[in-house]
């Protein structure tokens, strides 16, 4: 049996079952859950260095609130059938337990033995500080927080105000106008660099037009 199949086999009948245990659907390299149109992913990234005999690979996490992927569509012109990882609000990679903190260490496989020793430990992994983050994210209150506090993994890293400002926008239009979304709207106008302002106007009368829609 080839590495690649080994990790095949594994995530297959080990992560597999994890994932449909917490309402997640899919199949490697891909699981997501969807409610109300957020969208959480589970993504196992093998490395383009991979052989048949050995297989590197990691596992991203990705979450999405429904108006940030409707803004991913606008902004990228494509609108793909399933949410991809790299289009996440909150991105953040799992790392082996033995990884020093910051480390970009992948998982090795190259048997069935070590395939599933590996996804075995992304299950642990997963039980303790995956499934739970990425539900928790399902909650508007708790991801509302976690924009505000810069918890969004490695999109996250030196947040500023001017994300999580867009981020708020996009998850008051849906209520219709308001006084709190025109705030919001205009500090990112007035916070934003004269270079990038004809993609803040963008953004804004984008908003504006969905917000618009909710109440008509």
């Amino acid at each position: 049996m080839t590495a690649q199949n080994a990790l095949k086999d594994a995530l297959r009948d080990i992560v597999g079952p994890a994932a449909r245990a917490h309402g997640y659907r899919g199949s490697a390299p891909n699981w997501r859950k969807l409610s109300a149109g957020d969208c959480a992913v589970v993504n196992v990234q093998s490395s383009a260095w991979s052989s048949a005999d050995h297989v590197k690979f990691t596992v991203n996490l990705a979450f999405a609130p429904e108006p940030w992927l409707r803004w991913m569509v606008e902004e990228t012109g494509r609108a793909p059938r399933s949410m991809p990882e790299y289009h996440g609000l909150y991105r953040e990679p799992l790392r082996p337990r033995d990884a020093a903190a910051g480390e970009d260490r992948w998982w090795d496989v190259v048997d069935d033995a070590s395939a599933r020793s590996a996804v075995g430990e992304v299950v642990d992994l997963m039980n303790g500080s995956g499934w739970p983050v990425l539900e928790s994210m399902f909650s508007r209150e708790t991801l509302a927080s976690r924009v505000r506090q810069g918890e969004l993994g490695k999109l996250g890293e030196g947040q500023s105000d001017h994300l999580a400002d867009k981020v708020d926008a996009l998850l008051l239009m849906d209520c219709g106008p308001s006084p709190e979304l025109e705030r919001l709207l205009a500090r990112l106008t007035a916070t934003t660099r004269p270079d990038a302002r004809p993609a803040a106007e963008r953004f804004n009368a984008w908003v504006h037009l969905h917000a618009r829609r909710a109440v008509s």
